[in-house]
């Protein structure tokens, strides 16, 4: 089978120059956002991962978005599925260093699961699972700032959340 230019790229062999197109597209994205137009951002990124869906940094984005419009599920699948490829070995952009992109999307899906331990559902909810929301986060946090120690925020959420971030244990 040959491949066209109407073909997906191969998920293994993507050529740079299809990335290349994808990192202009990214940052067109992330101009939107920057000007305030959150929703044609959010279209921005997803036509993205449309066409490249490893790459965890406009995955992270359009959680961002997501969260901030209080589309906790989806923010939260994003969330995972960044760490998910990133904990592979996926960056795909050279800064910030991979190390810091991985803590950035713990930070991330640590806040979305604290939003949704804030929402009446987990309150109200079946029992337990607002403990539950509260000690995943915790576990994000705390790995967030092992993973990057300069990330006063996934301190202080890990340490608040009963983390120890220097021990990676519970105090």
């Amino acid at each position: 089978m040959n491949p066209t230019s109407d073909d997906p790229p191969d998920l293994f062999t993507a050529p740079e120059e299809h990335l290349e197109a994808l990192g202009d597209r990214f940052l067109a994205a992330c101009a939107l956002v920057r000007d305030g137009r959150g929703d044609e951002a959010l279209d921005a990124f997803a036509a993205i991962l449309l066409a490249e869906p490893r790459l965890a940094e406009p995955r992270m984005e359009k959680a961002h978005l997501l969260l901030a419009s209080g589309r906790l599920e989806d923010a939260e699948a994003e969330a995972r599925e960044a760490i998910r490829i990133l904990e592979g070995g996926g960056a795909w952009l050279e800064d910030p260093p991979e190390k810091v992109l991985l803590a950035m999307a713990h930070t991330l899906l640590g806040e979305v699961l604290l939003r949704q331990a804030d929402a009446d559902g987990a309150v109200h909810g079946p029992p337990g699972r607002l403990r539950a929301l509260h000690q995943e986060a915790g576990e994000h946090f705390q790995q967030a700032a092992l993973l990057d120690p300069g990330d006063e925020n996934a301190r202080f959420h890990a340490f608040h959340l009963g983390r120890d971030p220097a021990l990676n244990r519970r105090p």
